[in-house]
């Protein structure tokens, strides 16, 4: 496994798309980078300080990691896509050459997310 691209920020580069994911939520900015075709870096930060940072080519997530935690790649995305407060920085750099450790396209994983949520919040049937 390819260790992702180190922190873009260090390259001088500014966000270009900046935010607060209670006014814009994850899903709402992956699907518009996705749309857009956008390749970068997509820093996500909750009030808790925790960190997680999504990695995308041409729209698509291709790596995705949350900073001290096990969760990696989908484990990842689904997780911060269930954050409903923090803010979020996307600056867009040339693709990344890691490989795509997600392999699914962003539409199937806001579905997949979305599924989650519901079965989450649906009471458990006897």
């Amino acid at each position: 496994m390819a260790a992702p691209p180190k922190n873009s920020a260090s390259s001088g580069n500014d966000p270009g798309l900046r935010g607060r994911l209670e006014q814009f939520g994850l899903a709402t900015v992956l699907t518009f980078l996705d749309l857009e075709r956008r390749s970068g870096e997509l820093l996500v930060l909750d009030p808790d300080d925790k960190v997680g940072r999504l990695w995308l080519r041409g729209g698509r997530v291709v790596c995705a990691r949350l900073h001290g935690s096990r969760r990696v790649n989908r484990a990842a995305i689904y997780e911060l896509l269930s954050w409903g407060r923090g803010r979020f920085a996307f600056t867009q750099t040339p693709p990344p050459s890691i490989a795509d450790e997600v392999g699914a396209p962003t539409t199937l994983l806001l579905v997949e997310a979305a599924r989650r949520a519901d079965e989450a919040a649906s009471p458990a049937s006897a």
